[in-house]
């Protein structure tokens, strides 16, 4: 009798047991179509995922509330990110470079679930931990020039700074730039001594990497020497209307700012843009590009382009910048780089001509 009473209860509480289970069951609803062709991709300090789009038909729609991607950390602590049911792509950011097991499934309104997949991933190092491994600080005239490379694509901020030893102030720059082969310039520094330069990579969600420092000694600016210089090419000058030294390309190096190049206007009259290229002979760091204008004259241009090279066929624009008429030198600054070329371009005005008495450099040997 007591056997009886006892597989009486068991069966009982089986019975229990099923019907409260059938009724989570239809608590949790019908659940969605499940997800199909789930993929996932490593990335800096991310993981990427993709499926095929869910069908938007009434039915399917109304069973398919969100996806769920989830992965539990080191402390034991369940993560999960829920994106909208119309989209079929979802990051998974803020990771490091390390394993993580990822469960991706389709989730109803009431809570049924369908399609579940697993995926390991092992993400890249976090973009702003991966460009501060790539970091080089070099000298260069009166500052530092600051380089990483950035395989990532993404946008990232990279800081440099130094303390002034005259002020013992901390002079900071930043850089915002997603280029493959970035670089920035930190200028100010006073040339001739060593000073540390201290850099870091911080990314859009403001996580920033460990400082790398360098010791560096910036270079001082000189004039630099037109011993060795030439005329590498013009596009056009004035041959005699303006006497025998003037309206000729080799006037504006020849140290003398009573005489000018002149563009052609005797047998043509030649229009913008013009051009005049000087050849040092040897590489020297250009810093700053210094122009005379001819003097008592303001007809000429009023913007210029700069632009160098190391073998006189390809040109690298320096940048472009207004010109003034007057007498005085007018200064260009130009990032801090070896060339053996500089070409001056004459890219507007108010007549058809231009010209100039000096060409002057600036930077280090």
């Amino acid at each position: 009798m007591l056997h009886k009473k006892l597989l009486a209860g068991i069966l009982s509480g089986m019975l229990l047991m099923n019907l409260v289970s059938c009724r989570k069951k239809e608590e949790a609803g019908i659940p969605p179509a499940p997800l199909n062709n789930v993929k996932g991709v490593a990335g800096y300090g991310e993981a990427i995922f993709t499926w095929d789009p869910v069908s938007n038909k009434p039915a399917d729609s109304a069973n398919y509330l969100y996806t769920s991607i989830s992965y539990t950390d080191s402390t034991g602590k369940v993560n999960e990110f829920k994106f909208s049911r119309y989209t079929d792509t979802a990051v998974v950011s803020s990771l490091t470079d390390k394993p993580y097991a990822f469960t991706i499934k389709a989730v109803g309104p009431s809570g049924a679930v369908s399609g579940i997949t697993a995926l390991t991933l092992t993400p890249k190092p976090p973009v702003y931990i991966a460009i501060a491994g790539t970091l080089q600080i070099s000298p260069s005239i009166g500052g530092a020039l600051v380089t990483w490379e950035n395989n990532s694509g993404k946008t990232v901020i990279v800081n440099a700074a130094y303390t002034d030893p005259a002020t013992n102030k901390v002079m900071a720059k930043s850089f915002t730039s997603a280029a493959q082969h970035g670089a920035g310039y930190l200028s100010g520094m006073p040339g001739g001594s060593p000073l540390a330069v201290v850099v870091t990579v911080t990314d859009i969600s403001r996580r920033q990497s460990n400082p790398v420092t360098a010791t560096i000694t910036p270079l001082t600016e000189i004039k630099l020497s037109r011993t060795g210089w030439s005329i590498a090419g013009f596009s056009d000058q004035e041959a005699g209307g303006e006497g025998p030294v003037s309206g000729y390309a080799t006037a504006a190096i020849d140290g003398n700012i009573g005489t000018f190049w002149h563009t052609s206007w005797a047998e043509a009259e030649t229009p913008y843009p013009h051009w005049i290229a000087v050849n040092m002979g040897t590489t020297a760091t250009i810093s700053r590009v210094g122009l005379v204008n001819r003097q008592n004259n303001k007809g000429g241009q009023t913007e210029i382009q700069l632009m160098g090279s190391n073998d006189g066929q390809t040109w690298t624009d320096l940048g472009t910048f207004p010109f003034q008429q007057k007498n005085e030198e007018q200064f260009f600054s130009v990032a801090p780089k070896s060339w053996k070329y500089i070409k001056v371009v004459l890219t507007k005005g108010p007549n058809f001509f231009g010209f100039l008495a000096e060409i002057n450099l600036y930077g280090a040997l």
